[in-house]
Formats: C-alpha cells, sequence, structure tokens
C-alpha cells in the first residue's frame, strides 16, 4: 500500500481508534503496558494446546493486534518510536474484519492466560474492549448481532416472547402438581414483598424448563416466599460478551428494576456464570445502579437450605459416578469454586475431580458468546480436544456444572468426541435427591448455621 493510501481511512478505522482512547481505563492500560513477552501464558490457552506449532493462537501474540492500535494512538512510545515498539494501525474495513477473527474467533476471553502472566496481564478485559469497539461499527460474527438485537428489542437474548415465557411456567406448574402429587404447588409471577425474585436464562424457557420446575419443586419444599416476574426476568447479559456497556447497562437495569418494583428482598440468580457475573459484579457498574437488595446465586440457596434443615437430601438417589465442571466466570472471574463442591458431594455418592480444576480448569468451548459464533465453530470444536481428554481422564458418566452456557459447550464437546456422557446441572441434582413426605434425609449436615443472603457477595 502507498504512503498516500496509508494515509486514508475508513471511517470505521476512525471511529474504533477515537472510541479506544475512550475506553482506556486504569486496569485495560495496565495490562497493555505490561506485558513483557515471556511466553508464560502461551501453554495455559486451550486454542494453543490444540494447535500445536502455530504461534498466532498464543495469547501474547493476539494481545499485540490490540497493543499495537494502543502503542501507535494512545502511548507516548508508540508516537515517537513505533519502529521500536511495534506499533501500528489500522486503515480499511477489511484489517477490522481480521481483528474480528482474533478477538472473537480465537479468544473465549476465560482469563485462564492471566493466572500465568507474572505480571498479571487481563488479555480478557482489553479483548472484549476490542470486541465492543467493532460492534459500535457494526463488525461482529452474525449471531453476536442476532442475539443482541433480541436481547435490545425483547428483553431477552433469546427472543421469547412474553406469552410463551408465561405458557412455560404454567405448564411446568401443571407437571410440579402432578409429580407431587399436590394442586397447592405454584410458580409464583409477579408476586410483591417476596423474600426471593428467582430470574433465570431463556434458555431454560426455550431449550430446558425442566431446570425450572426442578427449582420451583425445591423452593416449595423449603417453603420459600418466592417469586418470577413477568418481565425483566432475564439475568444473562450478552453486553459481557460482546463489549456493549450500553446494552449491559440495559438489561441490567431492566432486571434490578423489576425486583424493586416488586420490593423483593433477594434477587437469586439461576445457575449460570456469566449471569451471575453480569448481574452481581458487572452490571451495577454498567446500569450505574445503587442495588438495594441482596445478589445471590442458586447455589448457595441450595446449600443453605440443606445447612438450615429446610430440605432434606438423600444423595443415594443420585449414584452415577459424577465430576464437576468449573464455568469460567464462576471459578476465575468470582472466586466461587468451594460451594458449588459442597453441594455436589451433599447430593451425590460418587464425585470426581477433573485436574486441573477450579480456577486453572480449562474453558468449556462455550466462553465468551462462542456458542453463538457458527462462522467459528470449526476453531471452537477443534480446541475442544483439551477439554474431551479432561473429562475422559475422570471416567465419569455425568458432568455437573453451574452454567447454562458450559452445557450447551459441554454437550457440543461430548458429542463431537463421541465420549457418551450425560450434562447436567446441580440443580436437578438437588431436585432428585430431595426427600419428600417424612422419608429419611441421607446428607443433612446438622449443627451448621447459614445466614440467610451470606456469601452473596462472594
Amino acid at each position: 500500500m502507498s504512503t498516500t493510501e496509508k494515509q486514508t481511512r475508513s471511517w470505521k478505522a476512525e471511529r474504533v481508534l477515537d472510541g479506544m482512547g475512550k475506553k482506556l481505563s486504569r486496569q485495560i492500560t495496565g495490562s497493555l503496558v505490561a506485558c513483557v513477552h515471556c511466553g508464560m501464558c502461551t501453554e495455559s490457552c486451550h486454542y494453543v494446546l490444540a494447535n500445536p506449532g502455530d504461534p498466532t493462537y498464543a495469547p501474547a501474540y493476539k494481545a499485540d493486534k490490540i497493543r499495537r492500535l494502543f502503542k501507535r494512538h494512545h502511548d507516548w512510545t508508540g508516537k515517537v518510536f513505533p519502529w521500536w515498539v511495534k506499533a501500528g494501525s489500522v486503515y480499511t474495513d477489511e484489517e477490522l474484519e481480521e481483528l474480528k477473527d482474533i478477538v472473537f474467533g480465537r479468544c473465549t476471553n476465560c482469563r485462564r492466560c492471566t493466572f500465568s502472566c507474572p505480571m498479571g496481564v487481563d488479555l480478557a478485559t482489553f479483548n472484549r474492549m476490542a470486541r465492543g469497539l467493532l460492534v459500535s461499527v457494526g463488525i461482529m460474527p452474525e449471531g453476536v448481532a442476532v442475539v443482541s438485537k433480541d436481547q435490545w428489542e425483547t428483553g431477552n437474548q433469546m427472543g421469547v416472547l412474553k406469552e410463551d415465557y408465561l405458557e412455560t411456567l404454567e405448564w411446568m406448574e401443571e407437571e410440579l402438581q402432578d409429580e407431587l402429587d399436590d394442586p397447592t404447588v405454584s410458580i409464583p409471577v409477579d408476586q410483591p414483598d417476596c423474600d426471593v425474585v428467582y430470574s433465570i436464562n431463556p434458555r431454560e424457557v426455550k431449550y430446558d424448563p425442566r431446570t425450572i420446575s426442578d427449582a420451583a419443586k425445591i423452593f416449595h419444599v423449603a417453603r420459600e416466599k418466592w417469586t418470577m416476574a413477568s418481565e425483566g426476568w432475564d439475568m444473562t447479559n450478552f453486553g459481557l460478551f460482546s463489549g456493549d456497556d450500553a446494552l449491559g447497562g440495559s438489561v441490567a437495569s431492566r432486571l434490578y428494576e423489576k425486583v424493586n418494583e416488586l420490593r423483593g428482598k433477594t434477587l437469586v440468580i439461576s445457575e449460570c456464570g456469566h449471569g451471575f457475573r453480569s448481574t452481581r459484579c458487572e452490571g451495577p457498574n454498567w446500569a450505574k445502579f445503587d442495588v438495594p437488595f441482596v445478589m445471590e446465586s442458586s447455589i448457595f440457596t441450595m446449600l443453605r437450605y440443606i445447612k438450615e434443615g429446610r430440605i432434606k437430601v438423600d444423595k443415594s438417589k443420585n449414584p452415577k459416578p459424577v465430576t464437576y465442571h468449573d464455568s469460567c466466570n464462576f471459578a476465575r472471574s468470582c472466586g466461587i469454586t468451594e460451594e458449588p463442591r459442597e453441594l455436589l458431594h451433599l447430593v451425590c455418592e460418587d464425585v470426581r475431580e477433573m485436574y486441573p480444576n477450579r480456577a486453572e480448569n480449562y474453558c468449556c468451548t462455550g466462553g465468551g458468546g462462542a456458542m453463538s459464533m457458527s462462522e467459528y465453530t470449526r476453531e471452537r470444536l477443534k480446541s475442544g480436544v483439551v477439554k474431551a481428554n479432561q473429562l475422559e481422564a475422570t471416567g465419569a458418566e455425568v458432568v455437573v456444572t453451574s452454567c447454562h452456557n458450559c452445557v450447551d459447550g459441554l454437550t457440543d464437546v461430548i458429542r463431537h468426541y463421541k465420549l457418551g456422557m450425560e450434562v447436567t446441572q446441580l440443580v436437578n441434582l438437588v431436585a432428585n435427591a430431595l426427600v419428600i413426605e417424612g422419608k429419611p434425609a441421607h446428607a443433612v449436615v446438622p449443627g451448621l448455621e447459614v445466614e440467610a443472603g451470606s456469601n452473596a457477595q462472594a
């Protein structure tokens, strides 16, 4: 490209570079300048491990595609000595498309590389920034555009209509009444002044309504005063994946405002890693909302019910060998690792760890919104060999995860590598282990008291 052509920059490229300056925070800037290219992050990435000999998958290489723009336009070293610090720029929409393939297609924002970095470089933080800048000029995978549009327009990321949602709740209520032979069982909607407002992932309505009925069963047996909302019930937030803070704030506000409207005391968030992180940790900042109520994962709610004796469980009802998959957002981004294991050991007979685990666990391959990006399916499933090997080594028949995104990611990996394993969630196992009508409980923990709302700040 000639010097004259290099000076002509597309309006999209101009907007991306200008937008970067507005997005730079202390955290992002610190990560952009701190990398010393030591290579410690390289083998932490499942993309690298699945593509040996290809340096373009290395976290530092991917980060440098963003870092060079920062150096050239927002750091003095790149302005004075661009050749020395390898600063660069973007000029065409084609170059932005190449950047899109890196930030969306070669990284799930799992943050595992950060845990291996001696300098604390958080690639996921500025990778999300880059995604948001591209989204602002309409450059994104088609699936990201579709899901974001649905969440903007319908209030939930799967475009579930209100009538379909309410019909599903009624259907689950009827089935639960038949199962328990109890016509008083209900799934309340828009009941004010409840102790619990229960929020869910749209996937539960569309693909897995049994998780709703299982949660309702647990609330019923625990004699909880609870409700679900008719609107503003989606606790997922595609703004985390797309980098669109405006979308993130809008979605979070709908949820918070509905809980306030119902005067709920605690917002219980069903099992979803990114949903919990978005709602509890990131949402208040995106929405600029001072949240007046307690927010906690349903993991803590179910564990508390058992410890308080509000529900009784019999682990012999779940005899199959199980292993637990740590969601990236739960384990690495929110530090929730022990509570799900404690709960699992109370409701299952045979629990086996996969290695590595907890904050060092590998991504399910579906993180960062990857399940919506069909154009990168081949690369995603190829990288899934790392997860497949992890799962197979446990000898377990069932994989348990506390994240709907991980349910889909793990299911894809298991199917692709023909592992023959089941995937389920803690709510299903707890509901299955429930002891009802005075039958003897097996796994109640006497003498342990947990205050309501404890661990909500995890």
